[in-house]
């Protein structure tokens, strides 16, 4: 990581990056295992099975892991048709409540940067989840799967928030959990990255921008 104190947008990944839940993300997992065993007319554990399998057939064929979108899309779900049922049947208030250290760290980057959240989670639903964690407030914008229906890692779609939000390539910071789908395509235009694997390595982001010794 190199430093670059001109930073003056930060693009986060959501889910993963901003909260951590294994139960939502198995709830996650389970509603598009129900829509492929819907679609084909099998049962659910068939159906896991030709989920797993096509993760890992791309995950190999383009070096990196597979997302849930890019999967259900590779057996027949189309994007649009998965995302609306994870705003119909995610219920993320069942597992995401109130943080209070979020809260605190992203208050802090706000006051010097504008932050931005780019995710494959739908307009809705990333909504929803940032105001249970209480910090929908803090961002300028939400970049989401319905900008161009094309999941990360997409260098398209990157380039569109980079226009979108404006300003040098040096003036950005993106920040997310998985190196290849959230962070790779940014670091491929010369633009600095960190990668969290929970919600205290965002203190990372203080120390990169000289906040904190």
């Amino acid at each position: 990581m190199v430093l670059s104190p001109q930073i003056d947008s930060i693009v986060f990944d959501l889910d993963g990056t901003l909260y951590t839940c294994q139960k939502l993300a198995d709830r996650i997992f389970e509603l598009a295992v129900q829509r492929v065993a819907e679609s084909r007319g099998i049962a659910l554990v068939e159906a896991k099975k030709l989920v797993v399998g096509a993760q890992e057939r791309i995950a190999d064929l383009q070096e990196c892991p597979a997302t849930l979108t890019q999967t259900c899309q590779e057996l027949g779900i189309p994007p649009k048709e998965l995302h609306q049922i994870l705003q119909n049947d995610l219920h993320p208030e069942l597992y995401l409540d109130h943080d209070p250290v979020l809260l605190a760290l992203l208050e802090s980057l706000a006051e010097i940067c504008n932050l931005y959240i780019y995710t494959n989670n739908n307009l809705p639903t990333a909504r929803k989840i940032l105001a249970l964690l209480g910090v929908d407030h803090l961002f300028s914008r939400l970049f989401t799967i319905e900008m161009n229906w094309s999941p990360k890692p997409d260098p398209e779609g990157l380039t569109e928030v980079l226009q979108q939000i404006g300003g040098p390539s040096d003036s950005f910071l993106f920040v997310g959990d998985r190196h290849a789908v959230d962070l790779e395509p940014a670091e491929v235009l010369g633009i600095d990255t960190l990668l969290v694997d929970d919600v205290s390595d965002l203190l990372q982001i203080h120390q990169y921008l000289g906040l904190i010794p």
